[in-house]
């Protein structure tokens, strides 16, 4: 319990005002908490600026140096760059996406294909240890919430110089590869570059344009760049799935606000075919950065993912056993494993509360100097190299390649960076890293409480995607929330957790609450302070409250295998 003492008088606060406190007490069982600073009547707005950016101590403004060093940025030089003005690389983003920082393009070629992934050139802007630089060091990354980006770099450089507008120079770090008709990478080089994007293209053109809908922009880009990226892909994805790389069934959604902060609508990502294009291109480009980088012998960034701890794999073997199936030892473990598990629950439409539980399973992907491999891509050498301009670690590694290659133009890495040093960098990154994750989580899913408050108390089609003591975890499927129904709203009985915590078992009702369930339960608190959903079940049958049937339904039994 924690007793509000002096400082309410001194901030203004009032009854139902979201403050901020200061604990004192020390181990005392009763503390005092004094109010250090008062937001007034709890709003979402107020919880992104106030709340959440504070929370996690993320910094939002740019001091006055650092807009300065903005007025004197350098002009780049285009006379010692490679010319790639006239070849149509086009940009592929969201349709309210404002930066585009990379730009593809693929061609035909007698051994397979020959594949061009162009990227702003923020290390010739971004000099090491400038006002700017140890700026977005100490971000680390853009954030992204549903009604703000927080930008590593400032506007002028992340929406200006180092986004690939269509029709306008642009310097770039460009990644040159050729693959094999096996989707294999065989030669790869990098250059800096000045390019001119041909087109600002969406992914949902992109996607119209290969199902043979193609818009006034994507006609004319149909047979000499659309296709031939979307035929490139198609060997990629062969090679991805070959290798085995992690396959999950991951709900992603996208939250719109208006210009007044409300909540207009909550609805899950769509995902097309395009966005895979544009996925494969950068993980290639990627892959030939850390193989360049690997050979160079200097200090890389690398974007490293580790096999699964024993003590995570153990929820999960005993999920796979509950299935009848079987995982092989940790040390003989792959992704295909997974994805094995993954393909049998798909058929039996449990796999989206499976997937939830491989993706619990495993290892924080982490930034390290030290490479042992991406685990979920299936991939012995990864980085960061695609999006220097949100990512600090893409950065370093532009200065790297630039290091590397011997190009011209400034910017690259300097020799005062040590594998020894490049550690401490690598763990400050990926704090911010997590921070950057949380808060957007945390701000999701209290405007999705938001949105959903106005239905507290209406009936709704969830599905169970999870079990634990608490309860049920269940999904609402046309929104993609997700909300708990917790043992105090389920009929009364002694609930079983069943192995692998695939279900709760009612051991006198029958009532069986399996992943993959589909049923029916009410909306009864929806907290936009708390950003919590709680539902309570309700018997699909009847479509009334199981506990208000009284004796008329009591001691049915009915199970919901």
């Amino acid at each position: 319990m924690v007793y509000l003492l002096d400082g309410v008088k001194k901030s203004k606060a009032k009854v139902g005002d979201f403050v901020a406190v200061e604990l004192r007490g020390g181990d005392k069982k009763f503390k005092s908490a004094h109010v250090v600073q008062s937001y007034g009547q709890f709003d979402l707005n107020k919880a992104t600026s106030s709340l959440i950016l504070e929370k996690y101590d993320i910094p939002f403004k740019f001091d006055e140096n650092v807009m300065n060093q903005t007025k004197k940025l350098d002009v780049f030089k285009e006379q010692v760059r490679e010319d790639l003005t006239n070849l149509p690389l086009v940009t592929i983003d969201g349709e309210d996406a404002k930066d585009f920082d990379d730009a593809i393009w693929a061609e035909k070629t007698s051994k397979g294909y020959k594949l061009v992934v162009a990227i702003a050139d923020v290390s010739f802007y971004v000099k090491e240890n400038s006002e700017i630089d140890k700026e977005a060091y100490k971000r680390s990354n853009s954030v992204y919430l549903p009604n703000m980006v927080i930008p590593m770099l400032p506007e002028i450089l992340s929406n200006g110089l180092c986004s690939l507008m269509p029709n306008e120079k642009r310097a770039s770090v460009v990644c040159f590869m050729d693959i094999d008709l096996s989707g294999n990478i065989i030669s790869y080089d990098f250059k800096r570059a000045v390019i001119k994007s041909a087109a600002r293209l969406t992914y949902k053109e992109v996607q119209d344009a290969i199902d043979g809908n193609p818009n006034a922009q994507t006609e004319p880009l149909l047979k000499t760049v659309i296709m031939p990226i979307f035929d490139a892909f198609q060997i990629m994805d062969k090679a991805r799935k070959k290798r085995g790389a992690l396959e999950l069934d991951v709900t992603e959604l996208k939250v719109k606000v208006d210009k007044n902060g409300r909540v207009s609508s909550v609805e899950k990502y769509e995902h097309y075919t395009s966005h895979s294009i544009v996925e494969e291109f950068m993980i290639a480009a990627n892959v030939a950065a850390a193989k360049a980088l690997q050979k160079s012998g200097l200090p890389t960034m690398y974007r490293i993912h580790d096999k699964p701890s024993e003590e995570k794999l153990k929820d999960f073997t005993s999920v796979v056993e509950a299935l009848g199936m079987k995982m092989p030892p940790l040390a003989s473990l792959q992704p295909a494993h997974f994805n094995k598990v993954l393909v049998t629950c798909r058929k039996d439409g449990v796999a989206l509360g499976i997937s939830d539980i491989v993706l619990r399973s495993q290892s924080q992907a982490k930034y390290s100097p030290e490479n042992i491999g991406h685990f979920g891509l299936a991939l012995k050498d990864y980085v960061h190299f695609t999006s220097p301009i949100r990512r600090y670690s893409d950065l370093l590694v532009h200065r790297a390649l630039v290091k590397a290659y011997k190009m011209p133009d400034g910017g690259a890495l300097s020799d005062e960076f040590t594998e020894e040093t490049f550690k401490d960098i690598a763990e400050h990154l990926c704090i911010c890293e997590r921070k950057a994750v949380s808060a957007e989580r945390d701000l999701i899913s209290r405007y999705i409480s938001s949105y959903l408050e106005p239905s507290i108390g209406i009936d709704m089609d969830v599905k169970v995607v999870g079990a634990g003591a608490a309860g049920a975890f269940v999904r609402i499927e046309t929104v993609g929330a997700e909300g708990l129904m917790p043992m105090s709203s389920l009929p009364d009985d002694n609930y079983t957790l069943l192995p692998g915590n695939m279900a709760l078992s009612g051991d006198n009702t029958g009532l069986v609450f399996k992943i993959g369930d589909k049923i029916k339960a009410r909306l009864i608190e929806a907290s936009p302070i708390t950003g919590g959903l709680i539902f309570k079940y309700i018997d699909d049958e009847f479509g009334v409250d199981y506990r208000e049937k009284g004796s008329r339904f009591g001691g049915r039994k009915k199970s919901r295998r």
